[in-house]
């Protein structure tokens, strides 16, 4: 591969200097200085690996903002450019401000260097400019690679909700970490797409934390080897960055020797409860997991019972609202009623076409009995009878139901 370095400057000092300094560079890499006037035409020609951008500071306050202004614009118009955007960015300067250097880094340079650098370290700073963008190169391809197999989300790069669980399963076993399920107001989904909040999320987290998408607005992040105490402090950061106007809510938890499955179910019951009190983050405790195991165990059948049925209706109050919420603004011709009590809970769909219904029942057995019945105006009704062993009964499971006689009706009713 053939690499293009080019240096930005008006200063042929500079010029000789860059040219004798990075002579351990292949022979067919190739070295280019360029004025700053219409730079970036030129760079989009060359394609370059690597770009010295050399900052000039005067005693000239008005100089030095219009040079700065020129530093930050021509920094943006690389990385917005898709051709260009994996190009390094190397900051030379003699004098410099820290906070023109802050701008710079957030604008997106790879690297600074001051002209008086040694020849050596020069060299290794381009070398090394070299490789993060042959890196970058593979990432792509290879990222490419997953979204074919609906591994990776094309659009965000982030796991997908099929593979999400799996990928974090496999990562707990690793390392420990603290886990967040995330999603915001059921009220202003309708304002913000996945896509977008999704955006939001990764401007908060690290290349080693682990994000993706558990349904439609849910987001699964792992954060690896980090106290709760600090996942709270991102999650605050997240909340400021979104503003009030996109209230979200988090149930978290410190995974540290317990399988992510009871951590998965301890944080979707927290971030219900979040749900429920609004724009809120709640930490879940693995004591209430331990504490709802022993119960079963127990010789007081009638106290087991109580506490299944209030763990059924914590599951199913915040997930028929949410629900009944997101559909009554996609459903615009359709009733939606819902009910949540201990005899029996239902969520229910109404247009001309006919009626669904989705029934939750405990008899305070082993099982809970889920009921679908569809009554269409033009067929018999059909009824679809399915029982959930009452330890593995989960959210997840339940939405993931719930969800699908949602499309059903759809489909039924030529929605």
């Amino acid at each position: 591969m053939k690499n293009n370095i080019i240096l930005i400057t008006d200063n042929g000092n500079i010029t000789q200097k860059m040219q004798k300094s990075i002579f351990l560079l292949r022979e067919r890499d190739c070295f280019e200085s360029i004025r700053p006037n219409n730079c970036f035409e030129i760079i989009k020609e060359k394609k370059p690996s690597v770009i010295f951008y050399h900052y000039t500071k005067t005693d000239n306050e008005i100089e030095d903002y219009k040079n700065t202004e020129n530093l930050y614009n021509f920094i943006t118009k690389v990385k917005q450019n898709p051709v260009l955007n994996n190009s390094s960015i190397i900051l030379l300067y003699d004098r410099i401000d820290e906070d023109v250097l802050c701008g710079a880094f957030e604008k997106g340079i790879s690297d600074f260097l001051p002209t008086f650098a040694s020849d050596t370290e020069l060299t290794i700073r381009t070398l090394w400019s070299i490789q993060k963008k042959e890196s970058q190169i593979e990432y792509k391809k290879k990222t490419n690679i997953l979204s074919k197999l609906n591994i990776i989300d094309a659009k965000n790069n982030v796991y997908t909700e099929k593979y999400i669980q799996e990928i974090l399963r496999e990562e707990n076993l690793k390392n420990w970490g603290t886990f967040v399920a995330l999603a915001p107001d059921v009220n202003i989904r309708s304002k913000i797409s996945p896509q977008a909040l999704m955006s939001s999320v990764k401007s908060i987290v690290r290349t080693n934390d682990i994000l993706g998408y558990a349904s439609d607005f849910k987001i699964y992040l792992w954060f690896r080897e980090a106290k709760k105490e600090d996942v709270e402090k991102i999650l605050e950061k997240l909340k400021k960055l979104l503003t009030s106007n996109f209230p979200i809510c988090a149930g978290y938890i410190e995974v540290r020797d317990i399988e992510f499955d009871i951590a998965e179910e301890i944080a979707n019951r927290a971030l219900s409860k979040a749900l429920l009190r609004g724009n809120s983050f709640i930490c879940g405790k693995e004591s209430d997991k331990k504490e709802q195991s022993q119960e079963k165990t127990s010789t007081n059948y009638k106290l087991y019972k109580d506490n299944f049925l209030k763990k059924l209706e914590s599951i199913l109050s915040p997930l028929f609202f949410q629900t009944q919420k997101i559909n009554e603004q996609k459903l615009f011709k359709t009733k939606i009623k819902q009910e949540v009590n201990k005899e029996k809970s239902f969520f229910q769909l109404k247009n001309d076409f006919g009626k669904s219904s989705f029934f939750v029942s405990y008899s305070g057995f082993t099982k809970v009995k889920i009921e679908i019945i569809h009554e269409l105006t033009e067929e018999e009704p059909s009824l679809k009878k399915i029982f959930i062993d009452s330890e593995e009964l989960t959210e997840q499971k339940i939405e993931f139901l719930l969800n699908e006689f949602i499309k059903e009706f759809k489909r039924y009713t030529k929605y």
